[in-house]
């Protein structure tokens, strides 16, 4: 996982590889998942999660001062091949980890993840190669 000061990313991150029912599948197994970008020639099957709107922390004035974050999360397996049914089954892992799931964030004291959309499309790399990206956006809300 790249060093990050973002407190979502580190739940997450700690989230999808505590669910060995996925890291199972991936090829590094619990280093198979990654925030932002996985390396060069990481061996597929594998995990990247990165904030596609990032949120700022919000505060509540009133009679007690409240922290409250919403962003949204591209979560995705990538396997490599003409077929897509063990980057759709690592989705299905992941979805079972991160939606509806609480995740636990220092300093917040509630954290939800919610599935919001679909993920699914082909990419053609070099020399032909076929990398198949399966996943969801997920919506995470923390007070």
């Amino acid at each position: 996982m790249a060093t990050s000061i973002n407190p979502i990313g580190k739940a997450l991150f700690t989230k999808l590889t505590g669910a060995s029912a996925l890291t199972s599948l991936l090829s590094a197994g619990t280093a198979g998942v990654f925030e932002d970008i996985a390396p060069q020639n990481e061996a597929p099957l594998y995990v990247v999660f990165n904030a596609q709107a990032p949120s700022t922390p919000t505060y509540a004035f009133g009679s007690a001062t409240v922290k409250f974050e919403d962003a949204i999360y591209q979560v995705k397996a990538v396997g490599e091949g003409h077929s897509a049914a063990a980057a759709g089954t690592a989705a299905d892992k992941i979805d079972d980890a991160l939606n509806g799931a609480t995740l636990t964030i220092t300093g917040y004291t509630s954290v939800q993840g919610v599935r919001l959309q679909n993920i699914a499309y082909p990419e053609i790399a070099a020399g032909g190669k076929r990398f198949n990206h399966r996943g969801a956006l997920y919506r995470v809300r923390a007070y």
